[in-house]
């Protein structure tokens, strides 16, 4: 981790320009290739990645609860004195300058801290020279052990519990074919930013609602919600079915 740290800190001036961007995806990322030495024996590839829009978003979310402590220290600096989260982010202490007779201020190190890593991602390798294959190829590997992950906690594979290799084999494909599913539902809630809004367990119990009836051999869905419609219009699903 010390080594990693280090990393980021060394490009942390240099790396945001359009020198080094590298799209991922529907990621901008920023990223560069340095040559280290991991001990007196070996150099290593070393692949530093900063992603400024997750990094923005942590420090906007910071930013306003630290807003929100100190409105709330204001109002009432005596019941808040002794917070958790305001001794944190805060230094509230008494004073005779103030009208309400205590002082309040920020404590920028512990902040600065706490997001001077958030968006950063270190990647060392021996053999590949380039940022841009190098985070390919961690891309990729990702989506396998995710791919696994899901297997065995999403899809109940974790123990096949069977007693032939029949029932083994039948078992084992039907949750290839569920994690397809699953995959394809990710990679359109991930292009579609679903996931900023609810997680894919919240996604299908919304789809769950739906309703459909036949009246004289017409098929009729019940209304759909605003939810619905937004789910509908990213997986391309016509509302009029």
């Amino acid at each position: 981790m010390a080594f990693a740290k280090n990393q980021t800190i060394s490009e942390s001036k240099d790396i945001d320009c359009v020198d080094n961007a590298i799209t991922v995806g529907l990621d901008v990322l920023r990223g560069i290739t340095k040559q280290r030495s991991w001990n007196p024996e070996h150099d290593v590839y070393v692949h530093i990645y900063l992603n400024p829009e997750t990094s923005l978003q942590a420090k906007n979310r910071l930013y306003g609860k630290v807003r929100e402590l100190i409105a709330l220290a204001k109002e009432n600096p005596l019941k808040h004195l002794n917070d958790t989260e305001v001794k944190k982010y805060l230094i509230v202490k008494k004073s005779d300058k103030n009208d309400t007779g205590y002082t309040i201020s920020i404590r920028h190190d512990v902040i600065e801290k706490e997001l001077a890593h958030i968006g950063w991602l270190v990647l060392v390798s021996n053999h590949v020279d380039n940022a841009e294959e190098a985070i390919r190829l961690y891309r990729d590997k990702d989506v396998v052990e995710k791919g696994f992950l899901r297997l065995k906690k999403c899809l109940d594979l974790a123990r096949l519990r069977v007693h032939s290799d029949n029932a083994m084999q039948n078992k084992v494909f039907i949750g290839f074919i569920a994690l397809i599913l699953t995959a394809h539902i990710n990679k359109v809630m991930s292009e579609n930013r679903l996931y900023s809004s609810w997680s894919m367990k919240k996604t299908i119990k919304i789809l769950e609602r739906l309703r459909i009836y036949y009246i004289k051999n017409d098929r009729i869905i019940s209304p759909l919600t605003k939810e619905q419609k937004t789910i509908f219009k990213a997986f391309s699903i016509k509302h009029d079915l």
